[in-house]
């Protein structure tokens, strides 16, 4: 068994989610945990999640914060849906911080508040959190160092520094790799991924991004967490079965799922 620890299978590139659902389920991907970007699609995840018995997250992504004009409304309304989503929805995500649109920098002071106020929200509620993070590596340093305690949680699609992994290890965080660590040019995020504790360690889609190869350019799907799996499992010097049981312990412990 496997568990997609992410995946964005609400997203218009998918027509037939049942469909999708189905076909990773033929491979032994049985659960599928969703994260939003904005409120819209939160709402559209929790109601797949109950409908297809799979999980949903509540976040703001850092790429939408343009769309945020009252913080605390935002909130207000995030806390309302995951009350709400019940069981269904097991973590607050997706969210983070990201400057490689922004590269001046220009929404820094926003997305850090929009980020941080829903770090507090995952503790008040004590759930996990899922994180992205590009271009952003010092600011989110400064925000989880001003913190006197941070909610349990998932840096998805790995990418950043040995030193900031190393560092986010040590606050107790969980890493998970996406289809492009099997791309030729990946050579530093396998380095990265053999330094990730098996404890620590989950698997993802990120589907529909990021197919792994041989499917590259195609559109992502859960089903492929099979392949990228199996090749990390080669990359740290373990069977892909070990690899299974223990990121399916790892998400099942992380997200607290009644599976």
């Amino acid at each position: 068994m496997l568990i997609d620890s992410h995946c964005h299978i609400i997203d218009e590139k998918f027509a037939d989610i049942e469909a999708v659902i189905m076909r990773a389920k033929a491979v032994g991907v049985e659960k599928m945990v969703m994260p939003t970007g904005n409120l819209a699609e939160a709402i559209k995840a929790i109601d797949a999640a109950k409908r297809y018995d799979q999980y949903a997250m509540v976040g703001i992504h850092p790429e939408a914060i343009d769309a945020v004009i009252d913080v605390e409304a935002v909130i207000k309304e995030e806390r309302s849906l995951i009350v709400h989503g019940g069981k269904f929805v097991v973590g607050v995500g997706e969210i983070g911080l990201d400057f490689y649109f922004d590269k001046e920098k220009k929404t820094k002071e926003k997305q850090i508040k929009v980020f941080t106020k829903q770090m507090e929200l995952a503790l008040e509620l004590r759930l996990p959190v899922v994180i992205h993070m590009r271009d952003a590596e010092n600011e989110m340093r400064e925000v989880l160092a001003k913190m006197d305690k941070v909610p349990s949680g998932q840096f998805h699609c790995f990418a950043g520094s040995e030193l900031f992994l190393k560092y986010i290890l040590e606050r107790g965080f969980y890493v998970s790799f996406a289809g492009n660590i099997t791309y030729k040019s990946a050579g530093q995020l396998r380095d990265l991924a053999r330094l990730v504790p098996l404890d620590r360690l989950l698997v993802e889609s990120d589907s529909p991004y990021l197919s792994p190869e041989p499917l590259r350019g195609t559109v992502n799907e859960p089903a492929n967490v099979k392949i990228t799996a199996e090749y990390i499992a080669r990359v740290i010097g373990i069977t892909p079965d070990l690899l299974a049981e223990t990121t399916t312990i790892n998400a099942k412990c992380l997200y607290s799922l009644d599976i």
